[in-house]
Order: C-alpha cells, then sequence, then structure tokens
C-alpha cells in the first residue's frame, strides 16, 4: 500500500514538472563515413548534408533533473566504384539517431546550464559496401544497413521564455567500430525548441 502511494505520488510530481514537447536541429561538425575506403577499386567518398533534424520529448523532473528522447535525421550523398569496372555508382543514404539522455540543469534562473549523457542507437541505412562476388542480378550495386549502439554527452544553456524553451547545445555521440566505412564519432550543435 505504502510503496503504490509513493508510486503515485512520484507521478503527480513529475507531471507537475512537465512535459515537453518540440522540435531539434542543427549542424553535424563531421561526416557520417570517413573519408577514406575504396569500393570495387574506385575512391569512396560522402559528404553529409548539413543539417540535422528531428522531434524531441522530454520529462521535466524536480531538482534540475530530466530525460530527454529524441530521433534525428541526416542525410548523406555518396559515390564509389561500380559493379561495372571503371565505372562508378551515386546513392542516396539516411541516418537516423535514437539519442535516450538523462539531464540536468544547473541554476534556477530563466538561462540555465545543463549536462546531459545516455545511450545512442544509430540507424544506418542504404550505404554502399564493399562486394565479395557479384550479387544477382549483376546490375544491382550492393548497398547495407545497420543499428549502433553507443553513448552520448552534451552540454548547452536552456533558455526559458514564457511558454517555450530553446536549448542551444552541442552533442558528441560515439558508436561501436563494427562496420569498415562509418565513422565511430558524431558532434552536432543542436538547438532544440519545446513547448
Amino acid at each position: 500500500m505504502k510503496l503504490g502511494f509513493i508510486f503515485l505520488l512520484s507521478i503527480s510530481v513529475a507531471a507537475a514538472q512537465g512535459i515537453g514537447v518540440g522540435v531539434k536541429g542543427g549542424v553535424p561538425f563531421g561526416d557520417a563515413f570517413k573519408a577514406t575506403g575504396f569500393i570495387g577499386g574506385e575512391p569512396f567518398r560522402a559528404n553529409t548534408q548539413r543539417f540535422t533534424v528531428g522531434p524531441m520529448f522530454e520529462v521535466r523532473l524536480p531538482f534540475g533533473l530530466g530525460i530527454e528522447f529524441d530521433a534525428l535525421y541526416k542525410r548523406f550523398d555518396q559515390t564509389g566504384g561500380s559493379i561495372r569496372i571503371g565505372s562508378t555508382v551515386a546513392k542516396t543514404g539516411s541516418s537516423w539517431e535514437f539519442p535516450l539522455l538523462g539531464k540536468y540543469r544547473f541554476g534556477r534562473s530563466f538561462a540555465k546550464p545543463y549536462v546531459e549523457a545516455g545511450v545512442s542507437f544509430n540507424r544506418l541505412s542504404d550505404y554502399l559496401v564493399p562486394f565479395k562476388s557479384l550479387p544477382s542480378p549483376p546490375s544491382d550495386q550492393p548497398v547495407g544497413s545497420t543499428t549502433r549502439t553507443g553513448l552520448a554527452v552534451g552540454a548547452g544553456i536552456e533558455l526559458k521564455l514564457s511558454i517555450v524553451r530553446i536549448s542551444p547545445g552541442i552533442r558528441f555521440s560515439h558508436w561501436g567500430d563494427k562496420l569498415f566505412v562509418p565513422s565511430t564519432n558524431a558532434a552536432d550543435f543542436l538547438i532544440g525548441v519545446s513547448f
């Protein structure tokens, strides 16, 4: 009975603190892929588009604590060797990052510095891969998709205006080196706007 009361009390305290829903966007500092590599004997090149964008959801807890979940999209253009000797192929791929972060805000003013840390899941789709044998049918260029798990840390400042919160910050993510080409590190300048 006491445990149920404590659980209900904690839910009502969390609800009183608020839930934030908004959008997060920004600019990646690096590329989704390493600059070196060869596919089909031809140099591999990838160019990450200079935007990151997606929805954000936050639960604001007491004592400056919070939990944030984002779904951030990046696009990259890539070229590499084709299965046809001497020719190249171009492909657009995508990266979705799903960070789940614990957050701590310092102070009580309208401008609160914050730090964040947690786990990040990364879904890479449609990236060019090296081939060991010709695919079937031979005209198809092999592409891959994978999900990686890593860590994310960040810092910034949250500005609380009348009904809007604006939170510019820097976030660094690191994933395990599971693939031959995708970069294991990412750094982004992000601005969140939530209500």
